[in-house]
């Protein structure tokens, strides 16, 4: 393993890691009071906005990184902003319906909607390892999405249609932008996300402020998992390909499946296990055999 790998895979670990107490600070939310996932959103990357600004406008080094980053990759920036706004708004409305397990399963489908990307956009083709791995998975994702009382149908749509809009964001950049600026993408993605929602919630009519201790703790963990997760999540796409990336994300989900069933008196459930089990284990057979066929 080289340098740049180590480095790679210690970005990703700490994306995993703040991520996952994002999606847990969101469902808490969600779980203790009936707040819009777009106002949720909205508040949530507002603070952390406000809150980095300083650091950015304080050093001029950072505030020319800012601007070359506008300049360089506004373009793709926006573009992959929008998209993930529409994934966040319709993850966030299935995460209140839905528990924590199963939505932390169904969101990682990212890595085989990255696979298809590239079959499609990339000329990459599919071997018998991988339509195995991929027929494993849907068959996990029908089993995930029939879960009785856990998650309905709308809600596990959703959510993969939200996984479909993330993926998106990081095929543009591997494809788009040759070395990313990891801290300076992820704060002008706060700002363009902030503005998203604020019309979003606007044209909807559901814009409102929440409580003061509502608007601070969805702040905090928007630090966590919209700028520390992404910054770190984007400065890995310099080291690694996206099968890497996503290959060591997929321990996330088992995370925070045995959180929501230790802590948030979720069900254990033999199917949803099994639907997990599917699911992995198709998508690290994806993954895997895109990194031995690398090699």
């Amino acid at each position: 393993m080289t340098g740049n790998e180590k480095k790679g895979y210690f970005f990703v670990f700490l994306t995993g890691v703040f991520f996952a107490f994002e999606v847990i600070g969101f469902k808490e939310i969600f779980r203790k009071f009936n707040l819009e996932p777009e106002i949720a959103a909205l508040f949530g990357v507002g603070f952390s906005f406000l809150v980095v600004t300083p650091y950015f406008l304080i050093s001029k080094s950072r505030r020319i990184k800012v601007v070359t980053t506008i300049k360089r990759d506004g373009y793709i920036l926006t573009l992959g902003t929008v998209s993930n706004a529409i994934g966040i708004v319709l993850y966030y409305y299935a995460l209140k319906q839905t528990d924590l397990g199963p939505a932390a399963i169904l969101i990682k489908t990212t890595v085989l909607y990255n696979v298809l990307l590239g079959v499609f956009f990339l000329g990459e083709k599919l071997h018998s390892t991988e339509v195995f791995g991929i027929l494993i998975a849907i068959l996990g994702i029908y089993m995930i999405s029939t879960l009785e009382g856990q998650i309905n149908v709308l809600s596990a749509f959703c959510i993969l249609l939200s996984a479909f809009l993330f993926a998106i964001q990081s095929y543009m950049i591997k494809r788009f932008i040759p070395e990313i600026l990891g801290l300076e993408y992820a704060y002008l993605r706060l700002l363009l996300l902030s503005l998203f929602f604020f019309i979003y919630s606007l044209s909807v009519g559901s814009f409102h402020f929440p409580d003061l201790f509502i608007i601070v703790t969805l702040g905090l963990f928007s630090l966590l998992g919209y700028f520390l997760g992404r910054a770190f999540y984007f400065e890995a796409h310099n080291y690694l390909p996206i099968s890497k990336l996503n290959a060591t994300l997929l321990i996330e989900p088992i995370f925070l499946m045995f959180v929501g069933i230790l802590f948030m008196k979720e069900p254990f459930d033999e199917k949803k296990l099994a639907g997990a089990a599917l699911i992995l284990t198709g998508l690290y057979l994806i993954v895997f055999h895109k990194r031995k066929e690398k090699l």
